[in-house]
Formats: C-alpha cells, sequence, structure tokens
C-alpha cells in the first residue's frame, strides 16, 4: 500500500483546497521555507493521529497547537480538513479524512489494521507515523540522541513482530490487578485502624468519667499509694491489680512460713550468737587435738607392749623345754660321774648346784612373762580409752558444727526469702518481722477493699467492655495487616513476572535485533557520516528494561563525539534501518521532510544514493528539499527503469499568503537499454 493523494484545505498554510496526486513511485517537493513542504507531511501525519507529533510543547502563550493547525491568516477557507487516501497494488483504494468539525472519520484501530500487517498488532498509529516520517527536527533526537533505553523501544516496537507473542500486557494487567487489590486492603487497614481509633477515644473517656467518681477516686488514690506503676486503663488496672493481691497473698504466706521457722530457731539462733556457744565449741574442738594427739601415742605404747609380749612369750617356750630338761636330769642323776645331759664329767655336788642355778634362772624368766603381760594389758586398755575419748571429742565437736551449720542454712534460707520478696526486716528478729508483715497484710486488705469498689463500679463494667472491643478490633487490625503484607507479596510477585515476562521478550527480540543490526551498519558506511570512523557497532544491556548503545572505534559514543551534521548523518542511518525493518507494515511509503538540513553535499549525495536504492525495492518515496539542485539530483536518481513514475512538486506562497502549487513535473521511468550503444550499419 502507496499514499495515493494527499487534499488540504484550510489546514495551516495552505487556506484553498490544494491536492497532492502522488505517484507510486517518488514525489519530490521544493520550495523556499514557508511555501508548505512540511505542510504536506503534516498533513499526512494529523490525518492518522490527530496532531503534529514534531511540536513538543502543546500549550503557549498565544495559543496553543490546537489552535494553530487550522489557517489562522487573511481570508476564510471554504473548509477545514485533510484527505489522505492510500491505493493497493490491486487498485484497492482506502481513505483517511479529518476535519475541523467532524473530526475523523476513521479510528486509530481501522487505520492500524489497514495499514499494517492484520496477524500483527503494531502498538500505536504514533508508532506507525515515527517509523514512516523523518523530519528534520527529530532526526538526531530520535536516534543519537534518545536514551539507550528508549532507543531500544523504539527498535522494538518497529521489527515488535518478529518477537512472537508479547504478554506484558497481561503481566501489566495482573501487576495492576494486584495494585488495587493492594490498595483496598490499604485501605481495609486504615478503616480497621481508624475504628480503632475511635474506640479508644470513647475508652479514654469512659475512663476518665469513672476517674471522676469519689468511690472510684479513692480507691485509686488507695491504689496508687501502695502500687505506684499500674497499667493507665481502669480495666487493665483492675485486671493489674487484682492478680498483685492473688501474688501477694502468696508471699505473706512464704514469708510468714519462713517467720516461723526463725522463731522456732529462736533458741539455737541465740545460743550460737552468745559467747557461751564459742566457748564450747573452742573447748570441744581442744579436747577433740588432745584426742587426737593421744591416740596415736597410745597406739604406740600397745604396739611395743605386744612386741615385749611376743619376746618373752618366745622365751617362755624355751624356758618350758629347759625345764623339762633339768627335771629329767635332776631325775636321771650322774652316771658314773658323767652328766647325763652333756656327758661331762661333773661331781654330784657340781651337779647340784647347776641344777639349783638353772632352776633359779627359769624362776626369773616367769616373772618377767608376769610383768609383760600386766604391761600388755595396761597399754590395750589405755589404748582403748584413747579411741574412745578420740570418738566422744569427734562426736561431741560434730553435734556442735551440725546444729551451727543447721541453723545458718534455715537463717540464709529466710534471708533469701525475705530478699526475693523485697521484706525489710532482719533475719534474727521474729517479733520485729512479725510487726512488719502485720502492717504488710494491712496494705493488703486496703488494696482489696480498693479493688472492690473498682469492681463494683458500672463504669468499670464500661470500660471493659469497650477494652474487650478494642482488643477485637486490634486482632482484626492485625489479620488485615497480615493480609496487606500477603498483597504486597503478591505485588511483588507480580512484579517479578512482568519483568520475567519483559526480561524474556526483550532476549528474544535481542536475537532478532540481527535482522536491524546489518542494514544499520551497511546505510552507515553508505551514508559515511565520518571520515575516520567508517564501522558502527551496537550493543543490547538490561534484561527487564533493554537498552541499546551504539558505539564507534573503541568503543567512543558518537552521541558526544561527533558533529551536529555527522550525528544527523548517522541518526538517519538509525531511523532509515528501522523503517526499513518492519515486518508488520504493509504501508510502503518513506516520507522524509528535509533531511539534509547541517549535512554537507558529499553527504546529502550519499543520501541520494540510498534513497535511489530503497526506491529500487519497491517502495514509494517523499521527500521535501529546500534546494532546487539538489530536487533535480533526486527526480534524476529516483526515475527507476521500470515501474512507477515520478512527480517533482514546486510550491510557493502567492499574494493572497496562502501556500500554493507553482510547477509540477512529471518524471517518468527511465527507457530500457537507453544508453544501448550504437551498431554499426
Amino acid at each position: 500500500m502507496k499514499l495515493d493523494f494527499v487534499e488540504l484545505a484550510g489546514f495551516r498554510g495552505f487556506r484553498d483546497k490544494t491536492t497532492f496526486k502522488l505517484p507510486g513511485g517518488f514525489a519530490v517537493l521544493s520550495g523556499r521555507n514557508g511555501t508548505g513542504k512540511s505542510t504536506l507531511l503534516d498533513g499526512i501525519d494529523f490525518a492518522i493521529t490527530g496532531t503534529i507529533n514534531k511540536f513538543s510543547v502543546r500549550e503557549a502563550r498565544g495559543g496553543g497547537l490546537d489552535e494553530h493547525i487550522w489557517w489562522v491568516g487573511e481570508g476564510t477557507p471554504k473548509a477545514h480538513y485533510v484527505s489522505v487516501g492510500f491505493v493497493t497494488d490491486d487498485g484497492q483504494h482506502f481513505v483517511v479524512t479529518r476535519s475541523r468539525e467532524r473530526g475523523c472519520d476513521k479510528s486509530p484501530e481501522e487505520i492500524v489494521n489497514r495499514l499494517t500487517n492484520s496477524r500483527v498488532a503494531v502498538p500505536s498509529v504514533e508508532t506507525l507515523m515515527q517509523t514512516t516520517l523523518i523530519r528534520d527536527e527529530l532526526i538526531a533526537g530520535l536516534s543519537l540522541d534518545l536514551p539507550e533505553q528508549a532507543r531500544f523501544a523504539a527498535v522494538r516496537a518497529a521489527i515488535g513482530g518478529m518477537v512472537g507473542p508479547d504478554y506484558s500486557e497481561r503481566t501489566e494487567a495482573i501487576l495492576a490487578a494486584s495494585n488495587t487489590a493492594r490498595v483496598r486492603q490499604s485501605d481495609r487497614v486504615k478503616e480497621a485502624q481508624n475504628e480503632l481509633g475511635r474506640v479508644l477515644g470513647e475508652v479514654t473517656e469512659a475512663r476518665s468519667s469513672a476517674e471522676r467518681s469519689s468511690g472510684i477516686s479513692e480507691a485509686l488514690r488507695v491504689i496508687d499509694s501502695l502500687i505506684p506503676s499500674l497499667p493507665s486503663g481502669l480495666a487493665e488496672k483492675t485486671d493489674a491489680i487484682r492478680k498483685v493481691v492473688a501474688e501477694r497473698r502468696l508471699v505473706l504466706r512464704e514469708i510468714e512460713n519462713a517467720r516461723v521457722s526463725v522463731e522456732q530457731l529462736q533458741a539455737e539462733i541465740s545460743f550460737f550468737n552468745s559467747a557461751e556457744s564459742q566457748r564450747e565449741i573452742e573447748l570441744a574442738g581442744l579436747a577433740l587435738e588432745s584426742a587426737r594427739k593421744a591416740k596415736p601415742l597410745a597406739d604406740e605404747g600397745l604396739a611395743l607392749a605386744l612386741r615385749l609380749d611376743a619376746a618373752e612369750r618366745a622365751n617362755d617356750e624355751y624356758a618350758t623345754h629347759m625345764s623339762a630338761i633339768i627335771e629329767h636330769g635332776a631325775a636321771l642323776g650322774l652316771h658314773d660321774g658323767h652328766c647325763p645331759l652333756c656327758d661331762a664329767v661333773r661331781s654330784s655336788e657340781d651337779f647340784s648346784k647347776a641344777i639349783s642355778a638353772a632352776r633359779e634362772r627359769l624362776a626369773d624368766h616367769g616373772v618377767r612373762l608376769a610383768k609383760t603381760a600386766e604391761a600388755l594389758a595396761k597399754a590395750r586398755a589405755s589404748a582403748d580409752e584413747a579411741g574412745r575419748s578420740l570418738a566422744a571429742a569427734q562426736s561431741r565437736y560434730s553435734a556442735l558444727e551440725s546444729r551451727r551449720e543447721a541453723v545458718a542454712t534455715k537463717v540464709k534460707e529466710v534471708q533469701e526469702t525475705y530478699v526475693r520478696h523485697g521484706f525489710d526486716a532482719p533475719v534474727n528478729d521474729a517479733k520485729a518481722a512479725q510487726l512488719l508483715l502485720f502492717a504488710q497484710r494491712e496494705n493488703l486488705v486496703r488494696l482489696e477493699r480498693a479493688l472492690s469498689v473498682l469492681e463494683a463500679s458500672n463504669a468499670i463494667d464500661r470500660v471493659k467492655t469497650l477494652e474487650g472491643r478494642i482488643a477485637a478490633l486490634r486482632e482484626r487490625s492485625d489479620q488485615e495487616a497480615a493480609k496487606l503484607v500477603m498483597s504486597e507479596k503478591a505485588v511483588e510477585s507480580a512484579r517479578q513476572i512482568d519483568a520475567s515476562a519483559k526480561a524474556v521478550a526483550n532476549q528474544i527480540l535481542t536475537e532478532q535485533f540481527d535482522t536491524v543490526m546489518p542494514l544499520l551498519k551497511e546505510l552507515y558506511r553508505r551514508l559515511r557520516p565520518h571520515a575516520d570512523w567508517a564501522e558502527i557497532e551496537s550493543d543490547f544491556g538490561g534484561k527487564v528494561r533493554g537498552s541499546l548503545n551504539f558505539t564507534v572505534g573503541d568503543g567512543h559514543n558518537p552521541q558526544f563525539l561527533f558533529s551536529s551534521g555527522q550525528r544527523r548523518a548517522a541518526g538517519l542511518a538509525f531511523l532509515l534501518a528501522v523503517h526499513l525493518s518492519r515486518p508488520w507494515c504493509s504501508w510502503r511509503s518513506l516520507l522524509m521532510d528535509d533531511p539534509v538540513q547541517h549535512i554537507d553535499d558529499y553527504r546529502a549525495l550519499n543520501l541520494v544514493e540510498v534513497l535511489t536504492a530503497i526506491r529500487r525495492s519497491g517502495r514509494q518515496v517523499i521527500v521535501a528539499v529546500e534546494d532546487v539542485a539538489l530536487a533535480n539530483v533526486l527526480c534524476r536518481r529516483l526515475r527507476s527503469a521500470t515501474g512507477d513514475a515520478g512527480r517533482h512538486f514546486q510550491l510557493h506562497t502567492s499574494k493572497t499568503g496562502t501556500a500554493e502549487i507553482s510547477e509540477i513535473q512529471d518524471i517518468y521511468p527511465m527507457p530500457r537499454l537507453v544508453l544501448r550503444p550504437a551498431q554499426a550499419s
């Protein structure tokens, strides 16, 4: 599909109806500034999109864009409209008309469906025009000056039909729904919190009213004097007092038991605190030490007596045998003047003396044996007495120590009980403890009376009811807050799903960029923006939000390296590559509004050659230029050997100030073999 005609009436610089019949090959618009060249392309843009996209400012002092789209000069146009006609290769026509009074006769969806491949959806009519019309004002701004992510998005929109199904709209819808659910849940949380705040205000008023009651005031005064630190709420304070009363009852019972145990041990405590107990313990210790020293001495004496007795008993056996021998010898007498024992020659007198002397010696041995036996008996008695004395001393000393330790242990337990419960009474004085205990019991009775007053009050019941509602509202608020946390997690999950879908789409799209980047490199080489850097490279970054970057040389950024003209030439290469890489677009027209501004003649001729190559691919090329000489060059180079014709429109401004067509020149295809060499006849 190509442009068939453009008809303007009362639109910007064209007051009177003007029709541009556009051939299928190419059209060149030439004329001075203000003669309406760009207005023709503005009309196409306005008819399709409803605006003129080259203006970034819509509102300004003196009137915005909407006030200057239609004729504002002298005279009144007969009509205000723009009509753009399209024709297909098989002769079917499609016309879009947008007027000041009735608007557009075609919906954006219908325009998109007719100008694009119906199997692939294009994002919008704005994208369609942005990739079809290359304007002088936007060449650099829509290419090199674009941010990396916006540049990526422009290429993605151009080749969007090649990336397969796009689930980003669905994931964005899921994310939007989850955000809506989160907002609603946040409102529920706020509602629960507001209700909780209102009930808290009511319970504050109820507490204030209850505290103003005389009986309750006196009870609260008693309670505050006895228990300084309590919750501020009456119901909470009542519950806390009830717990304190129960706890103090148990504490006083435990303190009383400890006091009674001390009272029962008072005699023992007094004894061990007296000097008499100290003397008795010291005497018992001395007796024990003396018994311990005497016992080894008695044991040593017994051992010595035993050894002496054993020795005497061994001698006693010898004496027994000697006594028998002596008696036998005395009975036998001498034999022939010889001793019967030793056969020595003895006289009867000598023999008798010897027998008597032996008998005397044996008598002395018996006396010694009796003495050792008596000494052994005395030693045994002494040892036994020493053992009994030591045992008695040990028993006495141990008994005293055990009694003292038992008293000390019990006193320590009572002291720990007193300290644990903050009972400031002397441990050893049961009477003083009893007096202090009576005082605390009296305070407990006063506290119980105050508690009874609070529990009998209706105001307390109201406070309890409100505090019950507060507890329920807090539980509800916590539940709603938990749901809010879950909804926030759902939002985060939806965000991750959306990011994953976009990341997958961008990854697939990155692979498909191979269809654009070689074309960009080829167009860059043909336009030759820079004499030193004849090649341009590209790289992609970002998983969720993709980016497209251009580099030349050793990673230099042409956006900041090239001059204004060089940037425009490189931008033309990029925009032409984007235009030629639209698989979804069935509208095969390239529109260019003065693309050679700030470009030298050398690169302008390079652009002409590039447009010639594009024209040979069967596309319709419509170019608006100011220089008539350049327009003539375009007409000569865009002429094709076969196919559609071209047309040159020369525009000027009439005496009434309206733009008009001053001259139309048809450019026919060049005949084949027009330069065929002549043959000799």
